[in-house]
């Protein structure tokens, strides 16, 4: 029998803070872009989560898969240094579950 391995499903949101968007396309193209982008850089599944009505905010969500949780934490570090390089994050939260 074999034996299978545990997996570690995590995910997130990231609120993100856009200065000097002066419309909803404009915005549209930041977050087309950012959403590409950290899908090629993480390999990581992504939305635009919420907030979609708004100008001057993002609410991106995040998701992936990993072997344990201390991969995830390494993973979520790495994708908030990431974007806190381009962008201002008001809030970054997330979780992971076994399964």
């Amino acid at each position: 029998m074999d034996v299978i391995e545990p997996m570690v499903v995590a995910y997130g949101n990231i609120l993100i803070r856009l200065f000097g968007v002066n419309s909803l396309k404009e915005k549209r193209s930041i977050v087309r872009s950012l959403v590409n982008d950290l899908r090629k850089q993480f390999e990581i599944s992504v939305i635009e989560s919420g907030r979609q009505d708004s100008k001057d905010y993002v609410l991106i969500g995040i998701a992936f898969a990993t072997l344990n949780e201390s991969d995830a934490e390494a993973k979520f570090d790495t994708i908030e240094n990431y974007v806190e390089g381009r962008y201002t994050i008001e809030e970054f939260t997330y979780d992971y579950h076994h399964f």
